[in-house]
């Protein structure tokens, strides 16, 4: 009969407790309980239910915040670009004061219910009104700040905060998509020297300056990691999508909905980040959207507004609850 260790080089430790670190996938032998046992990695799981509508269908507009203190500002209504603001409690939406410069096509958005920042997007939703006017928001009014963004941008992402944002990627005049990045320090924009791997627009992004995420996009589906220097390409999604909905940061990131091409379907599918591969989530969305909001954590999440497959703009709002994937001890069993 062969044994262990003729099959694997090594013996079978015998431990008198169950060991904590560095043993995923390793077997061992549990002397007080008298059984053997290993460790595999479980992944996140979770699920979506219904939170407050917002007041106004929209689609295409700015994000950022948490689960219970978010923010959606801008965007398009169905007929107007919109300056309105709403701001998210955990279980309804309260109009907030209105953006100065109305936009959509997705402005970035990072920071905080009290302490965001908008930028980037079209004042009429056309290539020619693509601006790069950036506000600051204090939890009630909207500031513009002096300076804009180097580069001009639409469908583009942003994470960070308020006083330490990124902007990444999206559409520029004439109509082709960057891999630009620009830095804000709370004053000023400066263009970064690193740029993507892949050109792109209608993208999401997660984390902070130093440590960010691009995923998806158009083209769709690749993923790329910032670490403050130079961008890395990591594993693509297992459905590529664009116009879509993330949460979380750079080593544990949600993405959900979007538009799957060709043709665009809207999505309700969910995947998980573990900062190296993307796993499918068993439930999705219960409404299959793109052109959303999105923001959050990766396990607990909101998603935005969006649009039909007719791009129609909606108002519901979802939330995501999920178990953080973990590695857990099993017991083997001969059954």
């Amino acid at each position: 009969m062969t044994t262990y260790k003729e099959l694997f080089g090594k013996y079978v430790k015998n431990y008198s407790s169950d060991p904590t670190s560095d043993i995923e996938g390793q077997i061992w032998y549990n002397s007080t309980s008298g059984t053997f046992k290993t460790a595999v990695y479980v992944p996140l799981s979770g699920t979506w239910s219904s939170g407050g509508n917002l007041i106004n269908v929209t689609r295409l507009q700015s994000s950022f915040g948490t689960q219970t203190a978010a923010v959606s500002a801008g965007g398009n209504n169905n007929t107007t670009v919109t300056s309105a603001t709403e701001k998210y409690n955990g279980t309804s939406w309260t109009a907030s004061g209105a953006l100065n410069t109305t936009r959509t096509w997705t402005p970035g958005g990072a920071g905080t219910q009290t302490a965001g920042l908008a930028f980037g997007g079209s004042t009429a939703g056309s290539l020619p009104t693509i601006t790069g006017a950036t506000e600051k928001y204090n939890g009630t009014t909207w500031t513009s700040n002096p300076t804009s963004m180097n580069t001009a941008r639409g469908y583009t992402s942003g994470c960070g905060t308020q006083t330490a944002a990124l902007c990444i990627g999206g559409l520029t005049v004439p109509n082709a998509s960057t891999g630009a990045t620009e830095s804000f320090n709370g004053t000023s924009w400066t263009t970064l020297p690193a740029v993507m791997n892949s050109a792109r627009s209608r993208l999401g992004s997660v984390g902070t300056q130093t440590a960010a995420l691009a995923i998806g996009g158009n083209p769709a589906g690749s993923t790329e990691s910032y670490n403050g220097t130079s961008w890395t390409a990591g594993n693509v999604m297992n459905t590529a999508r664009n116009y879509l909905g993330v949460s979380g940061s750079q080593t544990l990131a949600l993405a959900f909905g979007g538009g799957v091409p060709p043709p665009v379907i809207n999505s309700a599918l969910t995947e998980s980040w573990n900062g190296t591969s993307w796993t499918a989530n068993p439930t999705g969305l219960a409404t299959g959207r793109l052109q959303l909001g999105g923001c959050g954590t990766q396990t607990a999440a909101l998603a935005i507004g969006g649009a039909n497959a007719s791009f129609v703009a909606l108002n519901a709002t979802e939330e995501f609850t999920g178990t953080a994937a973990a590695v857990t001890v099993k017991t083997i069993t001969n059954s």
